[in-house]
């Protein structure tokens, strides 16, 4: 059985080139959900963020991980100011499903469609990128 013992924010990479998001560590791996967060142009890059409380994960059984075209939560887009009318960015919602329900993250791209930024999910159950 594969239990988390740790959820925090992280980043990686250099000044230029950094991604940031998310670790999840387990007693088996350590689980990334990154987003490159550095600006090209004036677009406001991505990142990744939960509206659950990450410490109730804390000790859970690590069941799934998945991409999901849906949110749990109604209304992040507009609560999170990313129904812009120049928004053309992408969104990608992680599930980590667990014996204490659904975490989700979610990573947001918000630019003019010509600034797309890559958001990663790195494990051993899932190795997905998607530019958003």
């Amino acid at each position: 059985m594969e239990h988390i013992l740790k959820i925090e924010e992280y980043t990686e990479g250099e000044r230029w080139n950094s991604m940031s998001g998310y670790i999840i560590i387990t007693n088996k791996q350590v689980i990334k959900l990154l987003i490159d967060d550095t600006q090209q142009c004036c677009e406001s890059f991505g990142y990744f963020m939960s509206e659950d409380n990450l410490s109730d994960f804390i000790g859970a059984e690590l069941l799934d991980i998945k991409i999901t075209d849906t949110e749990l939560k109604e209304g992040l887009l507009k609560q999170h100011g990313l129904n812009s009318t120049w928004f053309d960015g992408g969104i990608m919602f992680v599930d980590i499903v667990t014996s204490k329900g659904t975490l989700q993250f979610v990573a947001y791209n918000d630019h003019n469609g010509y600034y797309g930024h890559y958001a990663k999910v790195i494990s051993e159950q899932l190795n997905y990128e998607e530019c958003l």
